[in-house]
C-alpha cells in the first residue's frame, strides 16, 4: 500500500509541473507569477499622477487605494479615483450675485451726465432722472446760472411730458440743499402740467424755507416758462427753452426763442445802429440785455439746426408766419444751418455785442463805476449746445471778459 501511495503522488507532481516546463520551452514568460510588472500603473497615467493624486485625495489613505489582496492587481486605481471638487473661494462666489451698480455710477463726469441727456429723447428713461438730478447738483451744474437754467428746462420737460410718471418722480429728487430746490420749484411750475399747482402744494413740506418761493408761483407773481420776458434777463430764459426742447422734441418752445432774434443784428445790415431800436440807453436800462437775448437766440438756432436737421423744417415753415423784424433774421438762421455756418453768426453777433459795449460806455447812465472796458461775453447757449452733441464747446462758453445780462457780471 506504502509503494502504491508513493507512485500516486510522483504522478501528481509530475502533472502540476508540466505547464510551467512547456513555458520554458517556448521562452514567453518566467516561471515566478509576479504578475505587478505585468500591469505597471504608470502607462496608464504621466509619471506625476502618483503626487497630483497624493495632494487632491482625501485624508483617509484606504479610500483612495484600498489594499489589494495577494493574487489582485490594482490595474484600475487611477481611473477610478474621482477628482475633488474645486471650492469656489467665497469672495469669488457670488459674481452673478452681486448687486447692480447705483444708477448714478454711470453718471461719472459732467460730461457722460450731459451724454446722457443728449440721448434722453431718443432713448428715455424717467427713472433715471432723480439720479440725473442728484448728479446735476453733485457736478456743480446748479451753481452756475447758464447750466442751472438749462437743468430746469430739461427737468420741467420730462415732468410735462409723463403726466403719470412724473409726479412719482420729484420725491426721489431730494433731498437737495435748500438753496438748489429752486430748481425743483421752477422745473414743476415750468412742466405745463395741469396739476402743476398741486405738485408744488404736495412737496413743499419738503422745503420748507423755500415757501416764499413756491407761493409767489402760485399767487401768479412769477411767470410760467412760456411767459418769460425774454427782454429782461432773456439768456437765462433761452437756456430753459433749450432744455425743455431737448427732453422733449416740442417745437413751442424754439418758437418761443425766434421771439428774441427782433433784437438781433441782420446779416445785411453792417451799419447796424442800435438808435433803430431804442431811443436812447438812458431810456432802456434793458438795452444790452436785449442785444445779448437777440444774439444768443440767433445764434443757438443756428448752431442747432446744423446737428438736428428737423429743425430747418419748423424754420422755413414759421417765416412766412413771423413778422419781418423776426423773419428777416431767421432767413439768416436757415441759410447760416444750412451751410453749416453757425460759427459766422456767432461772430457777427458778438460784433453787435461790441457795438452795444461802445454805445453804452460812451453813456454813463445804467452804467456802474465797476465796469471796465474789455470784450463782452455773449451768452452763446453753449451748455444746450454741448447737449446736442457740441463736446468741443466748453461749459459756459466766454468770448471774453465780462458777461453782460443786464448787470455786469465776472466772467467764469
Amino acid at each position: 500500500m506504502r509503494s502504491l501511495a508513493l507512485l500516486a503522488l510522483a504522478v501528481g507532481v509530475a502533472a502540476g509541473l508540466s505547464p510551467c516546463a512547456a513555458q520554458d520551452a517556448a521562452g514567453d514568460q518566467p516561471q515566478t507569477s509576479s504578475v505587478a510588472k505585468q500591469a505597471a500603473p504608470e502607462r496608464l497615467a504621466p509619471p506625476q499622477a502618483d503626487v497630483i493624486a497624493a495632494q487632491e485625495a482625501p485624508a483617509t489613505p484606504a479610500a483612495i487605494q484600498p489594499s489589494p489582496a495577494p493574487s489582485e492587481v490594482p490595474v484600475h486605481v487611477y481611473a477610478t479615483i474621482p477628482q475633488p471638487m474645486t471650492a469656489v473661494p467665497t469672495s469669488a462666489a457670488p459674481i452673478g450675485l452681486q448687486s447692480s451698480p447705483d444708477p448714478q455710477s454711470s453718471f461719472a463726469s459732467a460730461q457722460k451726465l450731459l451724454d446722457w441727456v443728449t440721448n434722453y429723447r431718443k432713448h428715455p428713461n424717467v427713472s433715471r432722472v432723480p439720479a440725473a438730478v442728484h448728479a446735476m447738483n453733485e457736478f456743480g451744474l446748479f451753481g452756475d446760472e447758464d447750466k442751472e437754467w438749462f437743468c430746469i428746462g430739461f427737468i420741467a420737460g420730462v415732468l410735462g411730458t409723463n403726466p403719470k410718471d412724473g409726479p412719482s418722480l420729484i420725491p426721489r429728487m431730494f433731498p437737495l440743499p435748500d438753496k438748489e430746490q429752486a430748481v425743483v420749484i421752477r422745473a414743476i411750475a415750468y412742466s405745463g402740467r395741469p396739476d402743476w399747482r398741486d405738485l408744488l402744494e404736495k412737496n413743499a413740506a419738503r422745503m420748507p424755507l423755500r415757501r416764499p418761493l413756491i407761493d409767489d408761483f402760485l399767487q401768479g407773481k412769477r411767470p410760467t416758462l412760456m411767459e418769460l420776458p425774454l427782454d429782461q434777463g432773456g439768456s437765462s430764459g433761452i437756456y430753459a427753452l433749450w432744455g425743455y426742447y431737448v427732453a422733449t422734441g416740442q417745437h413751442e418752445p424754439v418758437v418761443r426763442i425766434m421771439q428774441a432774434l427782433q433784437w438781433s443784428r441782420n446779416k445785411d445790415d453792417h451799419s447796424f445802429s442800435f438808435k433803430k431800436i431804442f431811443s436812447g440807453w438812458g431810456s432802456d436800462a434793458s438795452a444790452v440785455d436785449k442785444i445779448t437775448t437777440g444774439g444768443t437766440a440767433k445764434w443757438t438756432l443756428a448752431s442747432y439746426a446744423e446737428r438736428d436737421r428737423e429743425l430747418l423744417d419748423l424754420y422755413r415753415a414759421e417765416v412766412p408766419r413771423q413778422p419781418e423784424n423776426i423773419a428777416a433774421p431767421l432767413k439768416d438762421v436757415i441759410a447760416a444751418a444750412e451751410a453749416f455756418e453757425s460759427e459766422t453768426v456767432r461772430k457777427d453777433q458778438f460784433g453787435a455785442i461790441e457795438d452795444a459795449q461802445k454805445a453804452q460806455m460812451s453813456n454813463e447812465a445804467g452804467m456802474s463805476k465797476g465796469a471796465t472796458a474789455g470784450s463782452i461775453a455773449i451768452a452763446t447757449g453753449c451748455v444746450a449746445a454741448t447737449a446736442l452733441g457740441q463736446p468741443e464747446i466748453a461749459i459756459p462758453c466766454v468770448i471774453g471778459g465780462a458777461l453782460y445780462t443786464g448787470a455786469v457780471k465776472l466772467s467764469h
